[in-house]
């Protein structure tokens, strides 16, 4: 039994759940920074805008991976990103201050950024090696901060205010196993696998679409963070406008990369829509599930879904069929916004979005690195779908001329409900996107 693939694939789960990991960096509730005003607005600034640079960085490395055409040298990038983590979060613990903390956010992501492009571009075009490598990265999109949660009680637990991440620091034993099954990888790697050939159309259609989606994403986003204060109607309209921005953007881009490999892209914006509210939840305080719980559902899920993905639709792909389970969620939250919150009802919905998030992406798995890349670090810059489902459901309302009051409990719920059937309407446009444009791409 030969095995590199082995190896390779277990390369790719950790890089790419260390890269998410690294740039799963959600709003935090009660996490708090010694710091000025001032500081404090430069460090949340800082947050979002490292996430999309990372988006951008991540197809460059791949770029410039194509054109050398070495695995081994793939590995050995992956290898040094985990070097740089590992020397971040040394540093971290003693960092003097914001304007530290800040410098060390975007060296961590922008290195995350890298090690995502690195590992797309060794094993890309490998089948169960990039299976591996997108369980990875979904998981970490899915799991991340769960380790942030109280461990079966009510009571937050704040992480070490000394951190460029409101969930903490990657934990010492990713960041060791990444470097040594990259160093591994590196080594045994034959010279005569060569790293996928560029495609000069593609590859400048997923730079200039990384470009334009990590900007959109960032300035539709701060928008609609500056309409906390804002009336109802306003924020609303506002949201509306921002979601209908990205999704034709997307959608505009999915359609220029040539096959159905821009379906990935649809297939990535469904799910992230679909588990932004479920992310949500899992992110508060109140939730009572035991990591642990949450940890193996979420994962057990994933790679069930993957699985059948791969056992139902080895030649005719069907994302859409992922994206209707994982859809199931907004509904649910559309008709029922309180569903789910905590418990096993949390758990269930999990597992949904987890199947519905596996399914689709496996079904959906480009053939280009370029798209690979590019869609495997999009939930994590998809700003737009975060703000959309957490600025109108905890923000208050303008009451006249100098006082601002909270929200009342009828608008509170109507945000609820409108979060939910905003979700809903991108996971529809995406399936039927999927479905309009290449019907054998789902069965249709």
């Amino acid at each position: 039994m030969d095995f590199r693939e082995p190896l390779s694939a277990a390369a790719a789960l950790t890089s790419g759940a260390l890269a998410g990991f690294v740039l799963t960096n959600p709003r935090n509730r009660a996490w708090t920074i010694n710091a000025s005003d001032r500081e404090i607005d430069r460090w949340l600034s800082s947050q979002p805008t490292g996430v999309v640079v990372a988006l951008v960085l991540g197809v460059v490395a791949v770029a410039g991976l194509q054109r050398s055409g070495s695995r081994r040298l793939s590995w050995l990038l992956g290898a040094g990103c985990a070097l740089v983590l590992i020397g971040a979060r040394a540093v971290v613990p003693d960092a003097g201050g914001v304007d530290t903390l800040i410098a060390l956010h975007f060296a961590k992501t922008a290195t995350a950024g890298f090690l995502l492009g690195a590992a797309v571009a060794a094993v890309w075009g490998r089948w169960a090696p990039q299976l591996a490598l997108t369980l990875g990265v979904a998981g970490a999109f899915l799991l991340a901060s769960v380790q942030r949660l109280p461990r079966g009680d009510a009571t937050y637990v704040e992480p070490a205010s000394m951190s460029t991440s409101a969930i903490g620091e990657p934990p010492l034993w990713l960041l060791v196993g990444v470097l040594v099954l990259a160093v591994a990888s590196a080594v045994v790697a034959r010279a005569q696998f060569r790293v996928q050939r560029p495609e000069r159309k593609t590859l400048l259609t997923a730079l200039v679409g990384a470009l334009a989606l990590a900007l959109l994403n960032r300035l539709l986003g701060a928008w609609i963070d500056d309409q906390e204060f804002g009336e109802p109607m306003t924020v609303w309209l506002i949201v509306a406008f921002s979601l209908a921005v990205i999704v034709a953007a997307t959608d505009l881009l999915a359609h220029r990369f040539p096959g159905i490999d821009g379906h990935f892209l649809l297939a990535v914006t469904g799910v992230t829509a679909a588990a932004v509210l479920v992310l949500d939840d899992l992110r508060t305080p109140r939730v009572t599930v035991p990591a642990a719980a949450l940890l193996a559902v979420g994962t057990v899920a994933l790679a069930a879904g993957i699985a059948v993905a791969v056992r139902v639709s080895p030649k005719r792909r069907r994302p859409g069929w992922g994206l209707g389970l994982a859809g199931l969620v907004p509904l649910v939250a559309t008709a029922w916004p309180d569903f789910g919150n905590d418990g096993i009802a949390l758990l269930i919905r999990l597992a949904v979005v987890g199947g519905g998030t596996g399914f689709a992406l496996a079904a959906a798995l480009p053939g280009s690195a370029p798209i690979a890349v590019l869609g495997l670090a999009l939930p994590f810059a998809s700003l737009v779908f975060v703000a959309a489902t957490t600025v109108p459901r905890s923000r208050v309302v303008y009451a006249g001329a100098e006082h601002r009051l909270p929200s009342s409990p009828a608008s509170t719920v109507a945000s609820d409900h409108l979060a939910g059937a905003a979700m809903l309407l991108v996971v529809a446009f995406c399936v039927y996107s999927v479905r309009a444009r290449h019907p054998t791409a789902d069965g249709g």
